[in-house]
C-alpha cells in the first residue's frame, strides 16, 4: 500500500467537510498547562473553573465509580491533587473526543466501537506497565483514540462504509483491508487527517497513522508497538464485531514484538503468542475498568 497515495485520498475526503466536531479552545489550553512541568494546581484549577461545563465534567468524573473515591471530591483543585495532572489530561481529552462523535449515527454498533477503543487503551496501559514504558497514561490515551478515523468514515461516508461492512460481515477480512480496497485509503490515514485538524501532538498523530503499520512509526517506535499489539490483542481476544475483526499476526505485529523485546526494561516471554496469552490474566480487571469507563463517559 502506497502511503502517499493513501494520504492524498484521505485528504480528499476532508475537502468539503465544514461541520467537523471541534475540541474547545479552553480544552487545548488546559491540556497544554497540564503538560507544563512548572504549572501549579491553583493555575490549572482557575483555568478549568473559567469554563463551567469543563469544571462540572471534571467533578462529575472524579466522583464517578471509575475512581472509587472514599469521600466526595467537591473542588477542581482537590480533583487535580487526587488524580494527578496526567490522569486529568487523559480524562478531559477522552471525554471531549467521545462527546464529539457520540451523537452521530453510524453504520456500525457504536457501543462495540467504544468498548474496543477503551479496551485497547486499558491493554496499552497494561503492556506499558509490563515493559516499564515511562508514561503508561499516554499509552492509555493513544490506545483509546487510535481508531478515530473509523468514526469519520462511518459518519461522513455512511452509505459507502455501511456497504463495505456488509461485504465483509462473517468473513476473515479486516476493516483495514476492506477500507483500502473500497476507498483506496484507511481509517489510519483518515485518523491522521482528523488528528492534525484537531492539533493533536505529533506523537499521537503518528501512532494513529501507523497502528497497523508499526514498522513505519517514527515518533516513538516503542509506544507505537505497544498500541499496535494492544489493538491486535483486542481484535483477536476481546471484541467480536464487524468493525473490529480479528486477524493473524502480520508484518506490523511481528515488528512491534521485535521493538518491544528490544526496548522493554524487563525480560519478556519467548514468543509473541505467549506474551498475548499472558494478557488473558489481566482481562477480567480490564473488562471491569472498561465497563466503568464506558458508563462514565458515554451514559453520564
Amino acid at each position: 500500500m502506497e502511503k502517499v497515495a493513501m494520504m492524498i485520498k484521505a485528504r480528499r475526503l476532508f475537502k468539503d467537510i465544514s461541520d467537523l466536531p471541534t475540541i474547545p479552545a479552553i480544552v487545548s489550553r488546559v491540556v497544554a498547562l497540564l503538560d507544563d512541568q512548572d504549572a501549579v494546581p491553583d493555575d490549572i484549577a482557575d483555568l478549568i473553573l473559567s469554563d463551567q461545563v469543563l469544571a462540572a465534567r471534571v467533578i462529575r468524573v472524579v466522583n464517578s465509580p471509575l475512581y472509587r473515591t472514599s469521600n466526595p471530591i467537591p473542588s477542581v483543585k482537590r480533583a487535580l491533587l487526587f488524580l494527578g495532572f496526567k490522569s486529568v489530561r487523559e480524562m478531559i481529552l477522552t471525554s471531549y473526543f467521545v462527546e464529539g462523535f457520540n451523537q452521530k449515527e453510524q453504520p456500525f454498533d457504536m457501543k462495540m466501537f467504544w468498548v474496543h477503543s477503551f479496551s485497547v487503551g486499558a491493554i496499552s496501559r497494561r503492556i506499558a506497565s509490563l515493559v516499564e514504558y515511562p508514561d503508561a497514561e499516554k499509552a492509555y490515551l493513544v490506545g483509546i483514540i487510535h481508531d478515530i478515523g473509523k468514526v469519520f468514515l462511518g459518519y461522513y461516508c455512511k452509505e459507502e462504509y455501511g456497504l463495505m461492512l456488509d461485504g465483509i460481515r462473517n468473513t476473515s477480512h479486516t476493516t483495514y483491508e476492506a477500507e483500502y480496497e473500497f476507498f483506496g485509503t484507511t481509517h489510519c490515514e483518515v485518523g491522521l487527517c482528523l488528528a492534525q485538524r484537531w492539533n493533536f501532538p505529533s506523537l499521537y498523530s503518528d501512532i494513529i497513522s501507523h497502528h497497523h503499520s508499526s514498522e513505519m512509526g517514527s515518533e516513538d517506535p516503542f509506544l507505537t508497538s505497544i498500541v499496535a499489539l494492544a489493538d491486535f490483542y483486542c481484535l483477536s481476544h476481546v471484541t467480536s464485531d464487524c468493525v473490529a475483526q480479528a486477524s493473524i499476526p502480520g508484518q506490523s505485529e511481528e515488528h512491534a514484538w521485535k521493538i518491544l523485546t528490544q526496548f522493554s526494561a524487563v525480560p519478556l516471554t519467548a514468543s509473541l503468542e505467549h506474551f498475548l496469552s499472558d494478557l488473558d490474566g489481566e482481562f477480567e480487571s480490564v473488562s471491569h475498568e472498561v465497563d466503568l469507563l464506558f458508563n462514565t463517559m458515554i451514559t453520564s
